[in-house]
């Protein structure tokens, strides 16, 4: 016990590598952040999509209506007569 009290000079001394910690956390909290950004936002629901790519002219109006039409009985909402307008 006495030989450790008799090397200590009062000074702090860090631990060589004391900034690896921070940044691994750090990069830990971005990871998580950018993981979770593409699992939950950003992502569009079924019709969101159907009504882009009928926007864009990549499907046509009976398309878009038919495949309206399945999305809406699986979610089993009734079916409505709106439609976007072009």
């Amino acid at each position: 016990m006495t030989f450790l009290a008799d090397h200590y000079d009062g000074g702090w001394h860090p631990w060589p590598f004391f900034w690896i910690f921070p940044l691994l956390f750090g990069a830990t909290i971005i990871v998580v952040f950018i993981f979770a950004r593409r699992r939950f936002w950003g992502r569009q629901s079924g019709i969101g999509a159907l009504r882009i790519a009928f926007a864009r002219g990549e499907i046509t109006e009976d398309q878009y209506r038919s495949r309206l039409a399945v999305l809406r009985e699986r979610d089993g909402k009734p079916r409505s007569g709106k439609t976007p307008t072009t």
